[in-house]
């Protein structure tokens, strides 16, 4: 299965961390000659030239600029296969399984209670208990962004393993540590997950 090099749209090396300013900047200058708004003159044939190269630059920009995109799409170009989404929680993450659990039960919960309340005097006697639980949200989610923090400062100690390991090598496969960065995009997985679940009961909490 061919997969397509998000690495080499950029000309940027392959690597775990990458300074996502400099990925910005990269984008701007390899996208501004293909924007579809600079093609407003040109013949059709040219335009949809463009709107498909745009898109590819900009699928690119989102893969590299997200952490979890980034890591995902370096393991599947270096083993040459796509990742499996399913995978188990990590037993050293069980515990942030369990406790993320059930602070998303209980704001379920409430919110069910909350929905079922027609008086608006009742609602906002709920409030309290609404705020407590948003303020039990904030605390873990900032204790998850300590962790990405973590992650990704572990990124940055693989990049020199990278670039020790020449594109072309026949065994760099088996130079690179695909393990220990397999371990880490394991962790992002549900990090990400976990992150996007809290975000969106804390969303519904305000509301």
């Amino acid at each position: 299965m061919d997969i397509v090099d998000h690495f080499a749209k950029f000309g940027v090396p392959r690597r775990p961390w990458l300074d996502v300013d400099q990925i910005k900047q990269r984008f701007h200058e390899v996208s501004i000659d293909i924007h579809p708004d600079r093609s407003l003159s040109d013949d059709v044939d040219i335009k949809k030239l463009h709107h498909k190269e745009f898109a590819s630059v900009n699928s690119a920009f989102q893969c590299l600029s997200d952490t979890k995109s980034r890591v995902r799409h370096l393991l599947e170009l270096e083993r040459g296969c796509v990742s499996e989404n399913v995978q188990p929680v990590p037993s050293e993450m069980t515990d942030w399984f369990t406790e993320i659990g059930l602070v998303c039960r209980k704001v379920d919960l409430f919110l069910e209670k909350k929905e079922k309340q027609d008086s608006p005097i009742l609602q906002a006697n709920l409030m309290g208990e609404g705020m407590f639980l948003n303020d039990e949200i904030s605390e873990i989610h900032q204790k998850l962004q300590v962790e990405l923090m973590k992650i990704n400062e572990a990124l940055k100690l693989l990049n020199p393993q990278w670039d020790q390991v020449g594109e072309d090598s026949v065994d760099r496969i088996d130079k690179l540590p695909l393990a220990e960065l397999g371990a880490i995009a394991q962790r992002l997985s549900f990090w990400a997950k976990w992150s996007a679940q809290l975000g969106e009961r804390s969303s519904r909490l305000m509301f």
